[in-house]
C-alpha cells in the first residue's frame, strides 16, 4: 500500500524539525491516519490546503476540515474498536501534528486548532522554561552578539508579548510604537489585527537595536522591511526554530525548545506577575479563555474541565 501521508512534503518536514524522545510513537499514529486515507479514497499528492472538492463548483477545493477528522475518529471507534487511550493518543498526535504545519506555514488553516479529545486524560506537559532557563538563554543570545544584539531582542521581545511564530517574523518595526509601548499585530498567524504590550526596558533596548547601523542598512535597502531579519531577508519559519535550538544548545539547556514554547513560557511570566488571566488571554490572543489556561500550569485542571464542559 503505498503511503499518502509518510510520503508527503508535510510529514518529511515534521520527522526534519521535529526531535521527540517518542517520535516513532507519533510516527505509528500517523500511520493510522495514513490508512484512513487510503480507506477514504485519497489518492495522488497530499493537498491539505485543497482537500476536499466543492459540490456546488467543480474546479474550486477546500482545505481539510474538522469533520474529516471526526470521521477518522469514528473509523478508530468503530472499524478498529479502539480503546478511549488509543484514541487520546491518535488525537493528541494528530493535533501536534497539525500545529507544526500551521506553525510552519504548510497549511493554511488547522482543522484540530480547537478539536476536544475526551477520550482520555493526562496533564498537559508543560513546556514553559523556568526563570533560570529564560535567563541562560537570553545570556547565550547577548553573548553570541553583544553588540547588534538581534538574536537577544528576538527572544526577550518573544518572552514579554508571547507572539506566534509568524508574529514574530512578520512583524514591521512600524506597528511598534515605543512612546505607547504597544504593538500592532495585524499580519500574523490569525490574520485579526490585536494589539500587545512591551516592558519599559525592552522599549528601550529596541530603541538602541533601530539606530544600529546593520538595522538603517536593513531598512534603506527594503520596501517593507520586518523587526527581525536573517540575511538580507526576512525571517522564516525554519530559521526562526533553528535560531532557538542553537541558542539552547550554548545556553547548556538540556532540551530542544521551540518558538511555541517561549509563547507558553510567556503565558507563565505573565501568570506569575499577577496579571489577571484575562489580561493573559487578551495578551495572547486567545478567543477562547480555556486556551489560555492551558499555557498557565497551575490551572491546568481548571482547564480541563472548561473544555470537557465546553465553556468558552
Amino acid at each position: 500500500m503505498e503511503r499518502i501521508l509518510l510520503n508527503s512534503k508535510y510529514f518529511q518536514t515534521w520527522f526534519k524539525h521535529v526531535e521527540l524522545t517518542s517520535k516513532q510513537h507519533v510516527i505509528q499514529e500517523l500511520k493510522k491516519f495514513d490508512e484512513f486515507l487510503h480507506v477514504m479514497g485519497y489518492e495522488g499528492e497530499l493537498d491539505f490546503n485543497r482537500f476536499h472538492g466543492s459540490l456546488r463548483r467543480s474546479n474550486v477545493f477546500l482545505p481539510i476540515q474538522e469533520k474529516f477528522i471526526d470521521k477518522f475518529v469514528e473509523y478508530l471507534k468503530t472499524e478498529k474498536n479502539s480503546s478511549k487511550y488509543v484514541l487520546y493518543n491518535a488525537i493528541t498526535s494528530l493535533k501536534n501534528f497539525f500545529r507544526f504545519l500551521y506553525e510552519m506555514e504548510l497549511i493554511e488553516t488547522n482543522p484540530m486548532e480547537n478539536y476536544r479529545n475526551p477520550f482520555y486524560h493526562r496533564p498537559v506537559k508543560n513546556t514553559a522554561l523556568s526563570i533560570d532557563e529564560c535567563l541562560a538563554l537570553l545570556y547565550a543570545a547577548m553573548k553570541k552578539d553583544p553588540f547588534f544584539r538581534q538574536d537577544f531582542i528576538l527572544v526577550w521581545f518573544m518572552l514579554v508579548t508571547g507572539v506566534r511564530n509568524s508574529e514574530v517574523r512578520l512583524l514591521p518595526y512600524e506597528n511598534i510604537n515605543l512612546s505607547t509601548r504597544m504593538v500592532i499585530l495585524n499580519r500574523g498567524q490569525k490574520g485579526t489585527a490585536r494589539s500587545t504590550g512591551i516592558t519599559e526596558a525592552l522599549a528601550v533596548e529596541l530603541q538602541r537595536y533601530i539606530g544600529h547601523p546593520l538595522y538603517e542598512s536593513w531598512t534603506k535597502n527594503n520596501e517593507n522591511p520586518t523587526l527581525f531579519f536573517h540575511k538580507n531577508k526576512p525571517l522564516s519559519a525554519i530559521q526562526l526554530r533553528q535560531k532557538i535550538k542553537q541558542l539552547c544548545i550554548e545556553a547548556g539547556l538540556s532540551r530542544t525548545v521551540t518558538p511555541h514554547d517561549l509563547r507558553r513560557t510567556a503565558g507563565y511570566l505573565m501568570q506569575t506577575s499577577g496579571m489577571h488571566i484575562v489580561e493573559i488571554q487578551r495578551q495572547l490572543g486567545h478567543k477562547i479563555l480555556s486556551t489560555t489556561l492551558r499555557y498557565v500550569p497551575p490551572l491546568g485542571e481548571l482547564a480541563r474541565i472548561l473544555m470537557d464542559t465546553e465553556i468558552k
